[in-house]
């Protein structure tokens, strides 16, 4: 999840959202997803269930990474930017959001974690694509706002849907190797060959 730089009382947030999820993963690894409740996170996190609802709306919310957004400011440069062809918007797009993942590095543990349990967990599965589809839509809308067009016409919906596409496969990859070694810190090597590989098939 990323956080805006932010006084002290926003880094004590950003620190118990932290605690909070950390437990939640770390609950539902030890003992089973279907048998984690809100009340076990509550009390390894150190924190009442009130507070735990002032951050996560269930357990769901609590155990998957916070919702990926992109930096209202590398938004707004990417927006209006200029170049209009849809196969440089794609290029810059791509560019920006590997930018953004070299600024806000996800953990390979973490999303290893994730991951695995998804796939064993409906409901998990499930919020996770949510997450990934709300990012989508924020991605249409700077496409389109760059464009001259609606966030719900075809081409900037395609266009972020490519992107995100790629995002995730290699997000999927990086955290799928195991054990990881000093060449899998980073997640970026693998969305850079999600991303050259679409681009290779776009134009093949």
């Amino acid at each position: 999840m990323a956080f805006p730089s932010e006084g002290l009382r926003d880094r004590r947030r950003r620190q118990t959202w932290r605690e909070i999820h950390g437990a939640a993963l770390r609950l539902a690894q030890e003992h089973g997803y279907d048998k984690v409740t809100v009340d076990m996170i509550s009390a390894e996190a150190g924190v009442s269930p009130r507070t735990f609802f002032n951050y996560f709306p269930n357990k769901e919310a609590a155990v998957l990474p916070g919702p990926a957004e992109l930096a209202p400011a590398l938004a707004a440069e990417f927006a209006t930017s200029g170049d209009t062809h849809p196969r440089d918007v794609l290029a810059d797009l791509t560019r920006l959001l590997v930018r953004d993942l070299t600024d806000n590095p996800p953990q390979r543990e973490e999303m290893h974690a994730v991951f695995a349990l998804t796939r064993s967990h409906p409901a998990l599965l499930a919020a996770l694509l949510a997450g990934f589809d709300g990012f989508q839509r924020s991605i249409a809308e700077a496409v389109a706002q760059r464009l001259g067009q609606r966030s719900e016409d075809e081409v900037p919906t395609l266009i972020a849907a490519l992107v995100l596409t790629a995002v995730r496969t290699g997000l999927e990859r990086w955290a799928s190797m195991e054990p990881p070694g000093d060449e899998d810190d980073s997640p970026v090597p693998y969305v850079e060959r999600s991303m050259e590989l679409l681009r290779t098939l776009l134009t093949s």
